[in-house]
């Protein structure tokens, strides 16, 4: 017996040298119906089941997935399992809502999580953002979205608290009929807010300082003609001439404002990208493909609006960026979501079942 046993061995792994071990595993998932009851007897027949499971590259936990699903199979779930027996896992409903979110027009241009956050907020499910990211992929609700994945920078430098770090920049938007629009923002680093924007045909100082000084204004509740003192803040921009030149130097200066500007790559070693990346998801989810030049004015404001107001950012879990920048103590919240959720357990065990489960 001995001998024989190390005779299968080496059979066994010229088998998996041959087919490959990845190729292997996946005829065990394919052929798991037939291969359950086998594998049972060798359990107990050897009674050593942590051995058995180790010599096929199952794992314990996968063992009993795959255990459960033939227990509980239903081809009515999406993950193959009985609402009834296993009344926690997402129900048809939620599923529903889910698939409505996903494609509802008014946000095609948000990113998953965005929708996600959306959903959670409102009380219309109750689910992890794990979770949702696996029943979207299953469902393949990605497929009618546009997909935008950024590399991965080193994260720059992080404010403790709304108002204390802003980012100035400019970016180029041109229109159906080519028309070229210069895009000015200010946006607060804690909050991702845009505190103020302008827009021009071309690149000059005097737009540049009228956003910045609608910032203040609006943010401080300050008149800048009173010269009244605004708290310290730090702004970052870029090394453009439109942050940099005598008109932005000069109002800091003769205003006596407690700004200190910083020079992205020069003055701090971090670079503008907070900035950058409002700017990509304004071009990439709502001025995307070119609008008309007489559709531009009104399609800025929406997304900004959205982005602001509407639209749950990815930092902030469940909360839009006006959110965080009215209440900073949310940033520190997570969503809470119910372990077992008591609607969800109650409709999928009075589901109807083909079975006739109980």
């Amino acid at each position: 017996m001995k001998r024989l046993f190390f005779a299968f061995l080496k059979l066994y792994l010229s088998i998996i040298t041959i087919i490959g071990k990845r190729n292997f595993q996946e005829i065990l998932k394919t052929n798991r119906k037939k291969l359950i009851p086998n594998i049972d007897n060798l359990i107990n027949e050897f009674g050593n089941k942590k051995m058995i499971l180790k010599m096929l590259g199952i794992t314990i936990q996968q063992y009993a997935h795959w255990k459960k699903i033939e227990q509980y199979a239903c081809p009515n779930s999406l993950i193959w399992l009985c609402y009834k027996r296993l009344p926690t896992q997402i129900s048809r409903k939620e599923i529903e809502t889910m698939k409505k979110l996903m494609t509802d027009k008014t946000m095609l241009h948000w990113a998953s999580a965005s929708v996600w956050g959306y959903g959670v907020k409102n009380g219309m499910i109750s689910m992890a953002r794990t979770t949702w990211y696996h029943y979207g992929k299953l469902l393949r609700l990605g497929n009618c979205r546009k997909k935008y994945k950024p590399k991965k920078k080193k994260i720059s430098v992080r404010a403790e608290a709304p108002n204390t770090i802003w980012h100035m920049d400019v970016s180029v938007y041109k229109t159906l009929e080519n028309t070229q629009y210069y895009i000015y923002t200010v946006i607060d680093n804690f909050s991702r807010k845009i505190l103020a924007y302008d827009y021009a045909k071309e690149l000059n100082a005097s737009t540049r300082l009228k956003s910045l000084k609608r910032a203040i204004e609006q943010v401080f509740g300050v008149d800048l003609e009173a010269c009244q003192l605004v708290p310290k803040l730090n702004l970052i921009v870029d090394g453009g001439t439109e942050n940099n030149n005598k008109t932005v130097e000069d109002f800091i200066k003769e205003n006596q404002i407690n700004i200190n500007k910083l020079v992205a790559l020069k003055d701090v070693v971090f670079s503008n990208s907070m900035v950058e990346s409002s700017f990509r998801m304004m071009k990439t989810y709502y001025l995307k493909q070119g609008i008309p030049e007489d559709q531009f004015i009104e399609e800025l404001k929406f997304s900004i609006e959205d982005i602001n107001t509407r639209r749950p950012h990815y930092a902030h879990l469940i909360y839009t960026p006006n959110e965080i920048h009215q209440n900073p103590e949310l940033k520190q919240t997570k969503p809470f979501l119910q372990k077992v959720n008591q609607n969800r357990i109650a409709e999928n065990k009075n589901y109807f079942c083909e079975k006739g489960c109980t």
